[in-house]
């Protein structure tokens, strides 16, 4: 058990990430209740369970990371609600500005979802009423702060949403504090990698504790994942019965 309280920035970290109840980091908050919140966060980041911010723990915290929750109302889900339309239809709008092949990058990893799906993944125009708007925006988000750790964000679908109930659904990329590339460079972030793993979201997956699957939350410089993982399969079978389990 931590014998005092965790920095703000610790505390704030494990309520944004479903961890600790929305509003918990006030005055009232004991010591007890942040252990056990610490031990869920190194049990799933799989580092010793010692409920203390030890050097293991700092580093996963400092870790860059989707910026989405890894508990949803408290617990550990892989699979919420689905996407209920006959297609899934997204739109490019503000650009990368250091890599001028990231929109064909994110159609790449729409094709690898596509392939599994009963249902089609489209790009559509701006114009056309998508469902999900893709850009490279601003670390201090207005919709959802990417400032820090977080690379990128989206949503969940319908019923589920985090951040908009009403389309277009995010899927938002820090232009700020990450460089992006195609490929394992250094120093950059993969595109498609990462864009992978936020269409899970938008397809209704939530993340996983299992490493090397596309929705384990962590994602590192020079690293590359553009195949989903049997994890992946498992979870979006679950809710897509009709997937393809290739």
């Amino acid at each position: 058990m931590p014998a005092e309280l965790p920095d703000l920035s610790t505390l704030s970290y494990l309520e944004r990430y479903g961890y600790l109840p929305p509003g918990a980091a006030g005055p009232d908050l004991d010591v007890d209740t942040v252990a056990h919140a610490l031990a869920r966060f190194q049990d799933r980041m799989n580092v010793p369970v010692t409920g203390r911010v030890d050097a293991d723990t700092r580093s996963e915290l400092e870790a860059a990371r989707c910026g989405m929750p890894d508990l949803v109302n408290g617990l550990a889900l892989k699979a919420l609600c689905p996407w209920d339309g006959p297609e899934l239809r997204y739109a490019f709008g503000a650009p990368c500005t250091n890599y001028e092949g990231a929109f064909e990058a994110v159609e790449r990893a729409a094709s690898t979802w596509a392939g599994v799906l009963p249902f089609v993944l489209r790009r559509v125009e701006s114009t056309q009423e998508p469902d999900v708007m893709v850009e490279w925006r601003p670390a201090q988000d207005p919709d959802h702060s990417m400032v820090g750790t977080v690379v990128a964000h989206a949503d969940f679908p319908g019923p589920c949403w985090t951040i908009t109930e009403a389309p277009p659904k995010p899927l938002h990329f820090d232009d700020d504090e990450s460089i992006w590339a195609d490929g394992a460079i250094r120093g950059a972030f993969d595109v498609e990698t990462v864009a992978l793993h936020e269409f899970g979201h938008l397809l209704g997956l939530a993340h996983t504790q299992v490493p090397g699957a596309v929705m384990y939350p962590r994602v590192r410089h020079h690293y590359v994942l553009r195949e989903l993982q049997p994890d992946d399969l498992d979870q979006v079978c679950s809710l897509y019965p009709a997937s393809v389990p290739t």
